[in-house]
């Protein structure tokens, strides 16, 4: 026999079983030297792969005892058929796409990270279809990843535009797609350009060539570092999958990844930091909001990130921009409700008077003057003076375009347990990127 003869470093016979094969492994390892637990890791990793062993076994039998260790050239991963490959990668981006949509819908958030999992999915469904790989194979995945990506953002913008305006626009009518196309700017922001190239990336590295698929290598292949062995990894996926084949152990390992993602994405978005749009012009000039809404200023609405953990820490401070749930009473004084986003003038227990001052209005809180910086005088409303007494537990919030806010004035304070952060900074466009 030669030092390359696997079933002897072992003890074990050529015709071992699985477990035969794992129990002699175990049995050797502990307590040896490294050296000799790395040839054992070597001997047990061949032997537990069923290609791998086949194609030892074969030149064992075949060119004999005291040949050279070079195995025959693996044979390279077949060439799929791109037209099926391509069908299959998009069958499952638009799945991933309606999916993905689906869940904008439900909870009124996008989960980038499910646009990411449209590249996963495109791969491994052009794979399949395929039945191989290849330099057509793999562009049409990434192709099919990116489309899937682009039609999860339509169908998103469709679903919510529809269930805000029932029965007014088809899904795919000519008048949805204009406004799509329209609003192009604002439904694209800087971290969806992100979700786009890391969709279509991974389904072009996923198919790439295997590394030496097309030329001659060793048996055994380098012994794998410890902490990469499946069978020696404190990975618990790693331990409870050992057993699995291959495929179904990388397999299993994608799942686990992408499932983390999203959970990692999903728990910072409800407890540390979310994004918002601005989608009216009652912050304007101090957040933009996108033409043609009426008051609106720029080409492409704000886009702004919330601190939401801030107000677990401290309490809110007077001045700062806001994102809060508003009360019920804004749902029927402005005609809508849910998230807002203003400037906090007022604190628990304080007074705040609006007095009419040459024609436009001012605020007073506890009898002075509040000094605005980030009011233009010609956004000051005009009306009759106001008194507010703020209860304990209870802000004050006003617009920085007054004339265009409806805000505290019309449906009065909102409870400490509806703040949901402080905005801190200002992403996109990349123009009017800030930090507050």
């Amino acid at each position: 026999m030669t030092e390359t003869d696997y079933y002897e470093q072992l003890g074990i016979e050529r015709t071992a079983t699985r477990a035969e094969i794992d129990a002699a492994y175990y049995r050797t390892a502990v307590g040896a030297e490294p050296e000799r637990v790395r040839e054992l890791e070597t001997a047990h990793r061949v032997l537990t792969d069923p290609v791998r062993r086949a194609r030892y076994d074969s030149w064992l039998g075949g060119d004999g005892a005291g040949a050279s260790p070079a195995a025959p050239v693996p044979p390279p991963e077949p060439v799929g058929n791109a037209t099926l490959g391509f069908l299959g990668a998009l069958a499952a981006a638009f799945a991933g796409a309606v999916v993905w949509a689906l869940v904008v819908r439900a909870t009124d958030y996008e989960v980038g990270v499910l646009a990411w999992g449209i590249g996963f999915a495109a791969a491994g469904a052009a794979r399949i279809a395929a039945r191989g790989s290849g330099p057509a194979v793999q562009l049409g995945a990434a192709v099919a990843a990116g489309f899937g990506v682009l039609l999860g953002k339509y169908l998103g913008y469709a679903l919510l535009l529809q269930e805000q305006f029932p029965g007014a626009v088809g899904l795919f009518s000519g008048d949805m797609v204009r406004f799509f196309r329209e609003d192009l700017g604002n439904v694209f922001g800087l971290f969806d350009l992100l979700w786009l190239a890391l969709a279509v990336g991974t389904a072009w590295y996923l198919l790439r060539p295997q590394e030496g698929a097309e030329r001659a290598t060793a048996v055994p292949p380098p012994p794998p570092r410890e902490e990469e062995h499946p069978y020696l990894s404190r990975n618990p996926v790693d331990r409870l999958t050992r057993r699995l084949p291959h495929g179904w152990r990388i397999a299993i390992d994608w799942i686990v990844t992408i499932v983390g993602a999203v959970a990692i994405v999903l728990a910072i978005k409800a407890w540390v930091i979310n994004p918002y749009r601005i989608p009216s012009s009652s912050m304007e000039p101090t957040l933009h909001c996108a033409r043609p809404a009426d008051g609106c200023e720029a080409g492409f609405s704000d886009r702004v990130l919330a601190n939401r953990f801030i107000y677990h820490l401290r309490e809110p401070e007077r001045g700062e921009i806001v994102v809060f749930e508003t009360p019920p009473a804004a749902q029927l004084r402005c005609g809508a409700g849910g998230t807002f986003v203003k400037r906090l003038v007022g604190l628990p227990g304080e007074t705040v008077e609006l007095r009419p001052e040459n024609g436009d209005t001012f605020v007073y809180v506890n009898g002075q003057r509040l000094d605005e910086p980030y009011l233009e005088l010609e956004r000051r409303s005009a009306g009759e003076a106001e008194t507010f007494r703020i209860p304990q537990g209870h802000y004050f919030m006003l617009g920085d375009n007054r004339t265009k806010s409806c805000d505290s004035r019309e449906w009065g304070t909102v409870p400490r347990e509806n703040l949901i952060g402080k905005v801190f900074a200002t992403y996109w466009p990349p123009n009017r990127i800030s930090f507050r």
